[in-house]
């Protein structure tokens, strides 16, 4: 016999069917936010996050035309050539400043590292340079109704990441379940306690897993790259960090991007900032921060949004080599977390078996 409800059916009744499809992502970003705080952000920060078509996923990194060169040759003061170290960044017309003083004009566009000049291309003298000395193209400058000088372009580059399959299993016997328990059912703690144990490995994947894709099963197992092993420059190793050295490290991370960064600090980290930044230090917590607590760093116009990452220590505290004393400088405009298109975090429930007399989700 069926099961007859009276009255307009509402949100309630589809909680007793168990059909009410559950937004577990979002309860997995609510659920204790500084746990897994790159994935929190990433999920609920509007545009960085966006749905793949298959598991391998590729982009392409793109910079524009590099504007600084080294002399791979001594240079007198009455040289017309100037030997360099990459000639396709040189065009006619450039005009390039040689060791932070004289200005040269490319007078013809090279095919070696020998590149032809004009000297003293402006009011400073023409002077010798040795090898290693800096080359800065600043400009360039063209005769009138001359033609078009030649076209160089950047070449973008693939990369590519593999999304990587999470499972976390769980479940009680079904007597369990039905037995009245203290401090809520064992059911419902545990969903959510696997959300955030879900949660936290994939934050310690996104920082510091490896891209490997293992073909020797039946179906393909992969496994994600993380930030760490993307980051080749701007990577400084001090003994003890003076206030001096995390400026100097600041300073070439602003070179590009947005004028506000997130730091992933270790909590040895955030202690060594607290002690030589508390004038430039405000604590936020609010609803921009997405729940995460935040403290901002202050310093010369940049914003630095500085995140204790609690995630970043060894098995004993008192130990503080590697990730215990890290800390992770990322643009998070300039990153995406991608996820098989409706696979983002997916509640399974009852995947015990036919004849288990248990609960498995």
């Amino acid at each position: 016999m069926p099961t007859v409800s009276s009255g307009v059916r509402g949100t309630t009744i589809l909680n007793t069917e168990t059909r009410r499809v559950r937004d577990v992502s979002s309860a997995m970003a609510r659920l204790e936010p500084d746990a897994g705080p790159l994935v929190t952000l990433m999920g609920k920060i509007s545009g960085q996050s966006e749905p793949a078509d298959a598991a391998l996923f590729e982009w392409f990194d793109d910079e524009l035309l590099p504007k600084f060169d080294v002399l791979n040759g001594a240079l007198t003061a009455g040289a017309t050539t100037m030997t360099v170290t990459n000639f396709v960044y040189f065009r006619i017309g450039d005009l390039v400043r040689i060791n932070k003083a004289e200005i040269a004009y490319v007078s013809a566009t090279p095919t070696t590292t020998t590149v032809t000049i004009t000297r003293a291309y402006g009011e400073t003298a023409a002077a010798a340079a040795s090898v290693g000395d800096q080359l800065h193209i600043i400009g360039n400058s063209n005769e009138e109704g001359t033609t078009a000088r030649g076209i160089i372009s950047t070449q973008r580059i693939p990369v590519f990441n593999y999304c990587q399959i999470f499972r976390h299993p769980f479940g009680v016997t079904n007597t369990q379940k039905v037995t009245k328990q203290y401090g809520g059912q064992d059911l419902d703690e545990e969903t959510a306690k696997n959300l955030i144990e879900h949660k936290k490995e994939i934050e310690l994947s996104f920082i510091l897993g490896e891209r490997y894709q293992d073909t020797t099963g039946t179906h393909p197992k992969r496994a994600t790259r993380g930030a760490a092993r993307f980051i080749t420059t701007n990577v400084k190793s001090v003994g003890t960090l003076t206030e001096s050295e995390w400026e100097d490290f600041l300073r070439p991370c602003f070179r590009y991007g947005s004028s506000e960064k997130i730091v992933l600090c270790s909590p040895k980290l955030i202690q060594v900032i607290n002690g030589f930044g508390r004038g430039k230090l405000i604590t936020r917590s609010d609803e921009k921060s997405y729940g995460i607590t935040m403290t901002e760093y202050q310093n010369a116009g940049r914003k630095v949004m500085l995140i204790e990452h609690k995630l970043l220590t060894n098995s004993s505290l008192s130990d503080l080599t590697g990730i215990a004393g890290w800390g992770i400088l990322l643009d998070i405009r300039d990153l995406k977390m991608r996820y098989m298109n409706g696979r983002m975090t997916v509640l399974k429930q009852n995947i015990q078996a036919n004849d288990s007399d248990s609960t498995q989700h």
